[in-house]
């Protein structure tokens, strides 16, 4: 039996864990789940789940909690996404405690979690990277905006974020009846959103950093990296989509773009890389794969990259636990869409929050350090 233990785990990695159960060696896995809200979807694919810390519990005090969480439930196999960073910087007291953590090492993820900072190490290494202008308040921001609107649409994102979180797409325009009958978007205001900024500071806030670039309309291709201790590309995955249509596609170009990154920092394990095509207007004679971000840990997205035949989530564990990998060669130009799906939280306490027709606003009430699921 192999102890794995996943934190504060994005909520399509149940379909990451299903794809460890079926791993090619039959090995039987328990999976435990730590999260603030114990009704994420993950949790229902987990054999036991348990509340992170509160959110004040971070550095070496979380080494601390997590160690003894390996402890207390035997765990073989540690995959943060939490405090990734913090955890790979700990990776010998893990090992010292007889625990594999599958992550990158740690200066590499730190950087990458700085956009910015990993835009100015890509343009070192050569690789094509797209204008950006970092900001904090609001004339840096309506200077920055006039700056690279020769270039087209200008967008904004946090230098530190994940997923889409903080994106917008910034217009001077003024809403039309299309924009306010349609679904809502990442379309923002720039005055707007510069008074916000000014507003923040003058109330004594602190405005995170924030980056403008111009908005990229190619296609955006993610590819899913696994990599050895030295840097070197083990098996790489390229998917994209067109509206609901997902492919896994040949592309070399932009497997270079990642295998540039994870050699550069030998990011070991997984990782993940995405790019998205554009012809720059001032430079380009033809669309190239510009850098988007790089995260050296697994992608929300990873457990699509079993349609190419691979398991890389299983192939991940093997490394770290210093096993052999069996190399397969993916199966590419496979077109696939994607759906919801309902995901049993347990019946215990299933009908809390519910009165005759209503529910609670709030979630998350469960109690106890961990519930067995059998």
């Amino acid at each position: 039996m192999l102890n794995i233990w996943f934190n504060r785990a994005y909520s399509t990695t149940a379909l990451t864990i299903a794809l460890l159960r079926d791993n090619p060696g039959r090995v039987s896995v328990r999976v435990f789940g730590t999260h603030k809200d114990l009704d994420s979807p993950v949790m229902g694919a987990c054999d036991v789940v348990a509340r992170e810390p509160d959110e004040s519990v971070v550095g070496d005090a979380y080494v601390d909690w997590a160690l003894d969480f390996c402890r207390r439930h035997a765990v073989n196999v540690f995959i943060p996404r939490l405090h990734l960073d913090t955890i790979s910087g700990a990776r010998e007291q893990f090992t010292a405690a007889g625990v594999a953590v599958v992550a990158g090492p740690a200066g590499p993820a730190a950087l990458m979690e700085d956009k910015a900072a990993a835009y100015a190490d890509a343009v070192e290494a050569g690789l094509a990277v797209p204008p950006w202008v970092v900001v904090r308040t609001g004339a840096e921001l309506i200077a920055g905006y006039e700056q690279l609107l020769p270039l087209g649409d200008v967008c904004l994102k946090p230098v530190t974020g994940v997923g889409a979180s903080g994106f917008r797409v910034l217009t001077t325009a003024a809403p039309t009846l299309e924009e306010v009958l349609a679904t809502p978007g990442p379309l923002a205001r720039l005055r707007e959103v510069a008074d916000v900024l000014d507003a923040h500071h003058a109330a004594g806030g602190v405005v995170p950093p924030l980056m403008l670039l111009p908005y990229l309309p190619g296609p955006e291709v993610s590819i899913d990296c696994l990599a050895d201790h030295d840097g070197n590309l083990l098996i790489a995955v390229p998917r994209t989509k067109m509206s609901r249509r997902r492919l896994l596609v040949e592309d070399p170009a932009a497997v270079e773009v990642a295998r540039s990154i994870v050699g550069r920092h030998k990011l070991h394990s997984v990782s993940n890389t995405q790019v998205r095509y554009w012809q720059n207007p001032l430079t380009d004679s033809e669309p190239l794969p510009y850098l988007l971000e790089t995260n050296a840990r697994m992608s929300g997205g990873l457990n699509q990259t079993a349609l190419a035949g691979v398991n890389l989530p299983w192939a991940a564990v093997q490394l770290a636990l210093g096993q052999p990998v069996v190399m397969v060669t993916p199966v590419l130009g496979v077109a696939y869409s994607m759906m919801a799906a309902p995901v049993v939280l347990g019946r215990e306490g299933a009908l809390r929050g519910y009165s005759q027709g209503t529910t609670s606003a709030s979630r998350s009430s469960r109690t106890g350090s961990s519930q067995f699921r059998m």
